[in-house]
């Protein structure tokens, strides 16, 4: 039986994408990012081929979200080609063939004449162009009319935009594949078509931001491995890993639902909007929205602000030297020099893939307090919650994501504790002990912290 995906791919060539086709780059595309490495890496191809009796050269796949969408102006329903895949290519084809043509445009459907809002795309295209511009090529005109009559690519077009983010070509590929966390940014971006342009933009740049940052708290850090888990956990769902198929768990209702249980959820926005307008009027807790890790979400801007909030409250919590985790330096009575943070990321076994479990749950559990109580008994509930987690390496010889998820769903837990708990003494209350103890092979810091020898 045919696949229909295969049937929907076709062999074309360039002058028919880049010429052919109106082609848009849609709001959730990651920004240009190709350097000159992979732009030498092109050309040195390309000009190989070229030099070689010109023979066929394919160029990876491109992915088309095909759909129709009103235009705003005229009212009229036009038909949309948005690059899923292939951006990056098409994008540096589009410089080439420009310098190609002595700096003129082939036709008004070039890629170059889309907007091209990111600072980073708007960075690396300049220096790109200046660095083919200084390239050696000869016999400009017929390489032109290679590139364009010769070079073919993959076309791939799908009118379901989760089945094209699917679709992509992992083995001729040089960019890095969308990842799954930006079928969210796409969903959202959606349910935002109404909303002026500059507020797109601006969720658009945060989430980026935050997608490319190398910091503790970036996108991969917050969604695959914090709100993803704490949400699944929630509901007695495993949380191992967020997929293309689990984008349900981030999906909420619209901005115009009317149920009355969302009355107190768009009530919050309302007041933090005339907070901000009239801040003597209002206490300081209301100029910021605060949010819920497990709260059904609203979509579009709600979710990016819901994003962001996490983002900065994990930074706030748990980055070394300067985090609340780290200004608690006793547990149990012993002395942690540099604070529980920073210790839990040098102990001796922090490597270990077990140990590594260890500390995503710790991490979740802590935010998962804060985000009910706040900084009150903070300090406190870090001694409990460290207690409850790491006894777990006395019990068990092998750490799976298993075993701390098993913890995570126990009604026994402390997770499930703070759920029922309405204060923190409540929560406080909470006793663990280690069980048994089965396996000796412990960070000796922790073997002093629970008293064991």
């Amino acid at each position: 039986m045919s696949n229909p995906k295969e049937e929907k791919a076709k062999v074309l060539k360039l002058k028919e994408i880049l010429l052919g086709k109106d082609l848009s780059i849609p709001g959730y595309q990651r920004p240009y990012k190709w350097t000159i490495k992979h732009v030498q890496q092109l050309l040195d191809d390309l000009l190989t081929h070229f030099r070689n009796q010109q023979q066929v050269y394919r160029i990876g796949t491109v992915v088309i979200h095909k759909y129709n969408e009103e235009n705003k102006e005229t009212k009229e329903i036009e038909e949309k080609l948005d690059i899923v895949d292939g951006q990056q290519r098409l994008i540096t084809l589009s410089l080439l063939l420009y310098y190609l043509n002595n700096e003129e445009k082939f036709t008004d459907k070039s890629l170059l004449d889309k907007s091209v809002a990111h600072t980073l795309s708007k960075s690396n295209i300049i220096n790109n162009y200046n660095f083919i511009k200084n390239y050696s090529i000869s016999h400009k005109k017929a390489f032109k009319n290679y590139i364009l009559e010769i070079c073919e690519m993959v076309y791939v077009e799908l009118d379901d935009l989760d089945e094209a983010f699917q679709f992509f070509d992992s083995q001729n590929s040089r960019g890095k594949p969308l990842e799954s966390y930006d079928l969210l940014k796409a969903y959202h971006l959606r349910e935002m078509k109404d909303k002026p342009k500059e507020i797109v933009h601006h969720c658009v740049e945060r989430w980026e931001k935050s997608a490319l940052s190398q910091e503790i708290n970036n996108l991969d850090k917050i969604i695959n491995y914090i709100l993803f888990r704490l949400r699944r956990w929630h509901y007695q769902e495993s949380g191992v890993v967020f997929t293309s198929d689990d984008l349900e768990t981030f999906k909420g209702v619209s901005e115009s639902a009317t149920y009355s249980y969302l009355s107190p959820l768009f009530a919050t926005k309302v007041v933090e909007k005339l907070a901000q307008q009239n801040p003597m009027f209002y206490h300081p807790r209301f100029v910021k929205t605060s949010f819920q890790t497990i709260q059904t979400l609203i979509n579009g801007e709600q979710f990016f602000d819901y994003v962001q909030y996490y983002a900065e409250l994990y930074e706030k919590l748990f980055k070394e030297g300067s985090g609340l985790v780290d200004k608690v330096k006793k547990i149990n009575g012993e002395d942690i020099e540099k604070g529980v943070n920073t210790f839990l990321n040098n102990q001796d076994y922090c490597y270990r893939v077990g140990d590594k479990y260890l500390k995503n749950l710790f991490e979740c559990i802590v935010l998962f307090y804060f985000d009910k109580f706040g900084e009150v008994y903070l300090d406190e509930f870090i001694n409990k919650a460290f207690l409850w987690v790491y006894r777990i390496r006395f019990e068990y010889q092998r750490i799976t994501f298993k075993t701390i998820e098993d913890e995570a769903h126990s009604k026994n837990g402390l997770f499930n504790h703070i759920e029922k708990s309405s204060t923190p003494i409540q929560v406080l209350r909470y006793t663990s002990a280690i069980r048994e103890e089965k396996f000796n092979n412990i960070d000796n810091k922790i073997k002093e912290i629970f008293g064991v020898e």
